[in-house]
């Protein structure tokens, strides 16, 4: 199935294989190893098509049990999969359990029938949940810190389970614990060590930095990893980390002597995006790494002049937009040629292991290593082991899979050779005016009512990352409902949109090959986009829904800059959690604007809700976002406060364009 989808074009990532399971309620021995051939399947499956993904319909292997039995064993069969590779999952979301929050009895119950540990497993499971009528629950337990416990064990335990006040104390105590001889006294309220010498201070804070928080921070990590916890949850840790850790350096003699290695990091030349850049540097620094953060749209030379003049253990480079991870490959095509010594850390939604591979392959392996980091615990991961004394071993093991890994070429069909669409143009709507573009100012946005066509669930999963949220989850809607009544209290967004309509003109030959589309501006000139046809059967190309004299409508939107300097703000103060909340739905606010703008645009047009697509550059159907220059030139968004980059991006980026086509049969489509 594989090798024939790629014999017609298919790529790995549009490959999603059903893995399959079976109930486990039955008690037939011909079952009982089911979920755990599921498992191991998933294993197999992402071992040996790893750009490909998986899905499941989870909730078949409790078919037939006790409904809060179901939940419990769904629950647990759910982290598994996750931890075994399981992509996307085909369940009801409020019927899943976070898997800490299960308790330890039930998980072992439902441990013991999924992998068939012994005979009595089902019989068990079922007189639990039958005869005690126990009933599942998700209700987060309350985690509270006992006084009696060891410094250590507090400061730990309030890092891993989110408890940042008091940890400052916590930290001090340990510390002195460390100490003979100390004095420990209490000002403004704060405990202060008087240790018999700065240096023996200094002794225990390393020790109490390596032995208690570093470890702390790599079990959330895990857990993370695991998928045991959200992203959230681990910013909040992050910043307990970092409340603790400032209290631990007013005992250190020099900062520098603990740290574990030194990260150059930023986000490419020409792309502004910096939300994973900035996790990554929160993830390094709370767990000992000194990073020096050169923010986003970073050219080269600044990247090589810091690496100099600090001495760069290695370099993160960071890129969203597939025109943008170019200047990784340039980066690398540079170090090969000057012989650098520095391993490279690469990171960010356009990239994968294919394309690090290749960049770091080509012209001859790049010696000091090029890492694919999908995460940023990934990236921590491969930070420690180039930091540790097996870092040559690492690298070693990483050349050898570099040397025997070789990339299935696709060929892009040639364009010029794919015929014309079956579509055919239909009577363009009237206007309501033409050639003026409409600008609306923040004063006449009404949130409450764009917030209405939020996209709630990739808000709260995508965005948020609350894992099993569904769009009407309760904890997700509290929180969200929060949200909203802060960003009006403080005044946190600033929305503004620009749209208009616009005379053009197909000029695509009847032929086929690739699409052209002309606009016509109002000082009499014309701007032509040129549209990719697609190499499917159908045809599709963006420009075959217009005629020879048709309209086009065009569109941008903003939450504007005062977000993005607010969310740097909170960042550099440790609000991490705050930061990643504002940013998502400063993201999620922004696509609402769109769909907001897109449906006075088709009110305006009166074609009703079933036409009108948006079609955003950046995605397949008009992927070359260098195009938003065209439409910066019809309809001016600078007054409007977005700008570009030079490849194209908008600033401030929780900022979208788009062109709204009127035809009744326009579709979505690939290339």
């Amino acid at each position: 199935l594989y090798d024939t989808g790629k014999k017609y074009g298919l790529q790995a990532w549009q490959f999603i294989f059903d893995v399959l399971t079976f109930t486990l309620a039955t008690g037939e021995a011909e079952f009982a190893d089911s979920a755990k051939n599921t498992l191991e399947g998933i294993r197999m499956l992402k071992q040996k098509f790893p750009e490909s993904f998986t899905t499941l319909g989870l909730s078949n292997v409790s078919f037939g049990l006790p409904a809060s039995a179901r939940k419990v064993v769904n629950s647990v069969f759910l982290y598994h999969a996750l931890k075994a590779g399981l992509d996307t999952v085909i369940i009801n979301a409020r019927d899943v359990i976070p898997y800490p929050e299960i308790d330890e009895q039930q998980k072992k119950l439902a441990e013991d029938l999924i992998f068939n540990k012994h005979t009595n497993a089902l019989a068990e499971l079922i007189t639990h949940f039958e005869g005690a009528k126990a009933v599942a629950t998700g209700s987060a337990k309350r985690v509270e810190v006992d006084p009696s416990w060891p410094a250590d064990k507090r400061s730990y335990f309030r890092v891993v389970n989110r408890l940042k006040e008091g940890i400052e104390d916590d930290v001090v105590q340990a510390i002195a614990d460390r100490v003979k001889g100390v004095k420990l006294v209490r000002q403004e309220g704060r405990l202060v060590l008087k240790a018999p010498t700065k240096e023996t201070a200094h002794e225990a804070a390393v020790e109490t930095l390596n032995e208690v928080l570093l470890p702390a921070m790599k079990e959330v990590g895990d857990k993370f990893g695991a998928g045991e916890l959200i992203l959230p949850f681990v910013l909040k840790s992050a910043e307990c980390m970092k409340a603790a850790v400032a209290e631990l350096e007013k005992y250190l003699i020099r900062q520098e002597g603990v740290s574990k290695g030194k990260l150059v990091l930023c986000t490419v030349y020409g792309d502004v995006h910096d939300i994973g850049k900035n996790l990554v540097k929160t993830i390094f620094v709370n767990n000992g790494y000194t990073v020096y953060d050169l923010g986003k749209q970073v050219p080269m030379q600044k990247i090589l002049e810091k690496i100099n003049e600090v001495n760069a253990d290695a370099v993160g480079l960071s890129a969203l937009l597939v025109s943008t991870s170019k200047q990784m490959q340039y980066f690398i095509e540079h170090a090969r040629q000057n012989d650098m010594k520095v391993p490279v850390l690469c990171g960010g939604a356009a990239i994968n292991s294919n394309y690090i591979n290749r960049i770091a392959k080509a012209e001859g392996i790049y010696g000091s290593g090029v890492f694919y980091c999908k995460t940023a615990f990934d990236g921590l991961r491969v930070m420690n082991k180039l930091m540790s004394p097996e870092r040559k071993q690492f690298v070693g093991e990483w050349h050898q899979k570099l040397e025997k890994w070789d990339e299935r070429q696709t060929v892009a069909p040639d364009q010029s050779g794919l015929p014309h669409s079956s579509i055919k143009p239909v009577e363009p709507p009237v206007t309501p005016h033409i050639n003026k573009p409409v600008r609306i100012e923040p004063s006449l946005v009404n949130l409450d009512e764009v917030w209405k066509y939020l996209n709630r669930k990739s808000l709260f999963v995508l965005q948020w990352g609350m894992r099993g949220k569904g769009d009407s989850d309760p904890d997700a809607l509290k929180l969200f409902n929060e949200w909203k009544e802060r960003v009006i209290k403080e005044k946190l967004f600033e929305p503004r949109a620009v749209y208009g309509y616009y005379r053009c003109h197909n000029l695509t030959p009847h032929q086929g090959g690739t699409g052209r589309l002309a606009v016509d501006l109002a000082n009499g000139k014309q701007l032509v986009f040129e549209f990719p046809r697609s190499s499917k059967d159908k045809h599709l190309c963006l420009a075959d829904y217009f005629g020879k004299d048709d309209v086009v409508a065009f569109q941008t939107v903003t939450v504007g800059n005062r977000v993005t300097e607010i969310i740097d703000k909170w960042n550099k103060r440790d609000m991490y959690t705050d930061a990643y909340y504002l940013h998502g739905l400063a993201v999620e606010t922004a696509e609402a604007m769109a769909e907001w703008i897109n449906a006075k645009i088709r009110d305006e047009l009166k074609i009703g809700n079933k036409r009108g697509l948006r079609y955003s550059w950046g995605y397949p159907s008009c992927p070359d976002i260098s195009q938003h220059h065209l439409v910066w030139q019809i309809l001016d968004p600078a007054k409007s406060g977005m700008t570009l980059t030079e490849s194209g991006q908008i600033v401030p980026d929780q900022s979208t364009a788009a062109l709204v086509v009127h035809h009744p049969k326009a579709e979505y489509f690939v290339l």
